[in-house]
């Protein structure tokens, strides 16, 4: 009998996992998706370029495809302010003030996974420490997207930009940049529900019947 109860914890929990189409982000609306280049006189241009993101986008809506988990990637900055990043629990500050930070080895921001897909304003956004900066979230002419000649679906690694005082004239997005890298969470399929839920039936009646035989089942 003790054979049969690990046979059927077996079966309820060593069960495959499946993963559905992966999810990724796209950018939806804003202004110029597909034909603004990079300023040249944003820093991180040649950075940016090199990983194939040769436009950039404001204003725009974010959409996630499905259930995702996002990691978020602090890369550098160009400010006279003391940035902030802010993805639900995951926040990242920069260390001081002011001053130009170079294209950077990525520094963990933190990793937020997202039950459902869907529209990511409200959820992202930047802000500044110091007195004078101007917050930014999804949709603003503040927070920029980064994107690849003519694309705007289909994104598993995009790139963020801040721009923290608009009413200057280096409008450019390089005040902060984020990397946010999209994978997706592996869920059990329909049939492996299934079986777990059977494997456990099995344990449970195994169970029943030995207690109702008088028997205690010892761990």
């Amino acid at each position: 009998m003790r054979k049969l109860l690990l046979a059927a914890s077996a079966l309820a929990l060593a069960s495959p996992v499946a993963s559905f189409a992966a999810p990724t982000i796209s950018v939806v609306g804003g202004v110029g998706p597909t034909a603004i280049g990079v300023p040249g006189f944003n820093n991180f241009k040649t950075e940016l370029n090199g990983q194939g993101f040769v436009n950039y986008t404001t204003s725009s809506n974010l959409f996630l495809t499905g259930m995702a988990k996002i990691t978020y990637y602090y890369m550098g900055s160009e400010s006279g302010f003391r940035n902030i990043f802010t993805a639900g629990t995951s926040t990242y500050t920069e260390m001081s003030s002011g001053y130009e930070t170079k294209w950077l080895t990525p520094i963990l921001i933190g990793t937020q996974t997202y039950a459902v897909g869907g529209s990511l304003a409200g959820l992202l956004k930047f802000s500044s420490f110091d007195v004078g900066g101007l917050p930014a979230g999804v949709g603003s002419d503040g927070f920029g997207v980064f994107l690849k000649a003519g694309q705007t679906t289909g994104y598993s690694t995009i790139y963020f930009g801040y721009d923290d005082e608009r009413s200057r004239p280096d409008d450019n997005h390089d005040d902060y940049i984020v990397k946010a890298v999209i994978t997706a969470v592996p869920v059990p399929e329909p049939g492996t529900w299934a079986m777990l839920l059977s494997g456990f039936a099995i344990v449970g009646s195994l169970l029943r019947r030995r207690r109702s035989n008088g028997v205690t089942v010892l761990a």
